[in-house]
């Protein structure tokens, strides 16, 4: 898992060891020889709970994937006239290439669970091919789901003049940007943690695994991306979604009021309202059910400012792995149930879905 790839090269950096010698035993073994670590977690309890989770890894990601494929095949076909569409399809290619990083990553770690004999080592495969990706990608679809959310806010704020304000061509280079901010930082980790075949005398022959450079450029890298994901990214993206839902529950109720006034007095508009209506509601789901996903793992990121030693090195390492662990989980079911709000809120892109099955 993920989670355990990371923790792994704290565990390296800690006790000082080299990346052949301690990327080739499990976490368990690396959380052993810690001394201070509090039993609170049984090894079995917590070794169960960290397989149950890779497994749930396995099962939402493969769902993110066939959900995300739907979405961008479907919206392929609905075309692009609408702002919106492009947004909701760059949103699709993010949580897909999410749900595939994270869904390898869980592989990694059934990988170690089974001890499979594999021409590579997975817990350190798994840190620079797993966690940091899927990182970059889920910090994506966070701000591709403000930007949506930020574009919806526009259409209630200044309906007359939202149509240039957000064109097509603004959203696509603001979609871009946020690719460029939001993922490509993440391959610094392949400058400080580079993977090279190396011998492993645990298992007599030569296997890919990750060599860090020890260098202080290592350290620096490592704590500024961890800062910039953790911290940076992950909670200005939760604060600018929560402001933008506040201003669309707004908006939803101010659009009720119109809705009660339309039924008075009905105009020729009535459709295009009603259409803007579900527009504005899909994407009040699409936001709730981030903030929702992604409240945990906020929650889990602020305890060690509270408790120094809730960290995957430290004496409430168990405890903190399989938190850290359920709330990617989470965030990773953020990027499965889009289809379902969309099936749910579009009667156009339901019927459009349901004819990719039938010829």
């Amino acid at each position: 898992m993920n989670a355990i790839a990371l923790a792994n090269t704290g565990y390296v950096q800690r006790f000082g060891k080299s990346t052949t010698q301690t990327t080739s035993v499990t976490m368990e073994r690396a959380i052993e020889e810690n001394s201070s670590i509090r039993p609170i977690l049984s090894a079995e309890v917590h070794l169960a709970l960290t397989a149950f989770l890779s497994y749930a890894y396995l099962f939402v990601g493969t769902l993110g994937v066939v959900t995300n494929v739907l979405i961008i095949l479907t919206y392929s076909k609905l075309g692009f006239s609408e702002t919106i569409n492009i947004s909701y399809f760059f949103l699709a290619i993010s949580d897909l290439c999410s749900s595939v990083i994270r869904s390898w990553g869980a592989m990694c770690y059934v990988f170690v669970v089974m001890k499979t004999s594999l021409p590579f080592d997975p817990s350190s495969v798994s840190v620079t091919t797993g966690f940091y990706p899927s990182q970059g990608f889920e910090k994506t679809t966070a701000f591709i789901t403000a930007f949506i959310a930020l574009e919806r806010c526009l259409c209630v704020q200044f309906p007359l003049h939202v149509k240039t304000i957000v064109t097509k061509r603004k959203t696509v280079v603001s979609i871009v940007v946020i690719f460029l901010f939001g993922f490509l930082p993440s391959n610094l980790i392949h400058i400080v943690y580079p993977l090279k075949w190396v011998f492993s005398p645990s298992k007599n022959r030569t296997i890919l695994a990750m060599v860090p450079l020890e260098t202080p450029l290592q350290h620096i890298i490592q704590r500024a991306l961890l800062a910039y994901y953790s911290t940076v990214l992950n909670f200005s993206a939760l604060i600018a979604v929560w402001i933008c839902t506040i201003f669309l529950a707004v908006g939803l109720k101010r659009k009720a009021g119109i809705r009660k006034e339309n039924l008075v007095n009905p105009s020729n508009g009535t459709s295009d309202k009603q259409k803007e209506r579900r527009v504005i509601k899909t994407v009040f789901l699409l936001a709730i059910t981030y903030l929702a996903c992604s409240l945990p793992l906020s929650a889990t990121m602020l305890v060690p400012q509270f408790e120094p030693e809730f960290v995957p090195t430290r004496g409430l390492a168990r405890i903190s792995l399989v938190c850290v662990m359920f709330s990617l989980l989470m965030t990773q079911l953020n990027s499965s149930t889009n289809l379902f709000i969309f099936l749910h809120m579009g009667s156009k892109f339901r019927r459009t879905c349901f004819a990719l099955f039938i010829k």
